[in-house]
């Protein structure tokens, strides 16, 4: 396991005890009203009636339950023990079926073997991924001819900018990252909770769309569908301004950019 890889292992472990209990994900929230999946992964998943789908990099699980109550046969992997013992609590207490397998997305074909008719990932996963080529590969190894890729993500553009900043775009750092990963030190606080304390520090990876794209066909799989939005479905910066439940908007006066995008790839039959 790359050593960063295995860093970012303790810090979701960390995390998750963290996510868990947050406002951000709401599980008291879910189990009460069944929330389902947000309108821009629906669009990008298509019909999922009597399909298998594995959820790479599922956290805790919550939108792996989601997708296991719209599709036939659903499979969560993440690297946190935490997570998937997480996952699978919230699996037994609801009664929504659905796998879950503790691992490494590199070390994969190591425990699973199958293949399925979606592979899926989004909201923050692939910035923890070292190298894009590689997990392309692997999508297009777990992919049934004519299945598909579903990834819907946070736009690279949008992480140029201060995430901190109260009022205003700010930009903070360059669009193109290459292959070195950006070390963030332990700090109070994580996306899913301001006043938590985060003692593990965490190692991410900016990949550009260019450099998405091209692995997503160097793996040999087609691109099918690629929409930019200018919203997104968290607060990414303080003064975005909530126009629906769930989406979040550059006010009017501010310039609009890119905050999120959703891209499909089939493997050929």
């Amino acid at each position: 396991m790359n050593p960063h890889v295995r860093k970012n292992r303790e810090l979701w472990d960390e995390w998750t005890e963290i996510n868990v209990r947050s406002a951000f994900y709401d599980v008291a929230g879910w189990k009460a009203t069944g929330r389902g999946l947000d309108p821009e992964v629906r669009e990008a998943l298509g019909d999922l009636t009597g399909a298998s789908v594995l959820h790479l990099q599922c956290h805790f699980g919550l939108d792996t339950l989601r997708l296991a109550q719209l599709a036939a046969h659903v499979t969560g992997v993440d690297l946190s023990p935490r997570a998937i013992a997480h996952a699978r609590a919230l699996s037994a207490e609801t009664g929504i079926t659905a796998r879950f397998i503790e691992s490494d997305v590199y070390a994969l074909p190591e425990v699973l073997g199958e293949r399925f008719d979606v592979v899926f990932s989004s909201y923050g996963a692939i910035e923890w991924l070292p190298d894009l080529g590689r997990w392309a590969e692997l999508v297009a190894r777990y992919l049934k001819p004519g299945g598909r890729l579903v990834l819907v993500e946070g736009h690279p553009t949008m992480w140029m900018f201060d995430s901190d900043h109260p009022t205003e775009l700010r930009v903070a750092t360059t669009y193109f990252h290459g292959p070195q990963p950006i070390e963030i030190l332990p700090t109070v606080g994580n996306y899913a909770d301001p006043t938590a304390v985060v003692t593990a520090p965490a190692y991410s990876w900016i990949h550009d769309l260019a450099e998405i794209v091209t692995a997503v066909l160097g793996a040999n799989l087609r691109l099918t569908a690629l929409r930019e939005y200018a919203h997104i479905v968290w607060k990414a910066f303080p003064f975005l301004v909530e126009t629906a439940p769930g989406r979040w908007e550059q006010p009017p006066e501010q310039p609009r950019i890119p905050l999120m995008f959703a891209l499909v790839a089939t493997r050929p039959k």
